[in-house]
């Protein structure tokens, strides 16, 4: 909700399309049927909006490395090609609309608060993080990045029990590097980053677009204001 009321913000006409989860699950514990049937699902959910040339907005990381980089062994070349190309973070659109608009009022600005902001593992593969510290930086936050490569999650590993005690040990790790930082806020792209970080060290974490989100309620996300597609 908070990514939609920013993109409102920013005069993006948004749709949220009922669609299944992306595949990224079964396809990380090497269950291709499944990861295919949903891969498929969501191509069928998403495939009017490509073909009308609308951008594909992925919120979870992980999520969004699997539509780029994974769906070309699970659907059709052209469905895949098609699919993956016109996906994006949400920060993405975020730096894209601020660089060629300048920053509405409506955005939250940082006023120089500190911010740990780890980047997820997969969208650093992707790239997400660039435009996220941008924009953060941009709104007047002081980005502080992690340097800790994983959180120790590593998708599904951590819920595991026979690999529970090297994940908390890894995430320890992960815990002291953003302690360091002496931050006023933590956020982290993924939620498994987010849960790791609020299990060994027991502090709110945040998604970064909750920070620049318009405040308000959840529920005034949609509303009628005239937008721009």
């Amino acid at each position: 909700m908070a990514t939609v009321r920013t993109l409102e913000a920013l005069g993006v006409a948004v749709r949220v399309p009922r669609i299944g989860e992306s595949g990224r699950a079964p396809l990380s514990q090497g269950m291709i049927a499944s990861a295919s049937a949903c891969a498929n699902r969501v191509h069928e959910g998403l495939a009017e909006h490509v073909e009308a040339g609308r951008s594909i907005v992925v919120i979870e990381p992980s999520d969004l490395a699997v539509f780029e980089r994974e769906y070309d062994r699970l659907l059709p070349g052209s469905a895949a090609r098609r699919l993956g190309r016109a996906t994006a973070s949400p920060f993405d659109l975020i730096a894209d609309r601020i660089r060629s608009d300048g920053i509405p009022d409506a955005l939250t600005r940082g006023d120089g608060r500190r911010v740990a902001y780890h980047p997820h593992c997969q969208g650093r593969t992707v790239g997400v993080d660039g435009p996220t510290i941008e924009v953060l930086d941009r709104l007047g936050y002081d980005v502080r990045p992690t340097t800790v490569e994983c959180c120790g999650m590593a998708g599904s590993f951590g819920y595991k029990r026979a690999y529970y005690e090297l994940s908390v040990s890894v995430g320890r790790s992960f815990r002291d590097d953003v302690e360091e930082t002496d931050a006023d806020v933590v956020a982290a792209g993924g939620v498994s980053c987010r849960d790791q970080l609020e299990h060994v060290a027991s502090v709110d974490v945040r998604h970064p677009v909750e920070l620049v989100a318009p405040s308000g309620s959840d529920g005034d996300a949609a509303t009628n204001r005239p937008v721009r597609p």
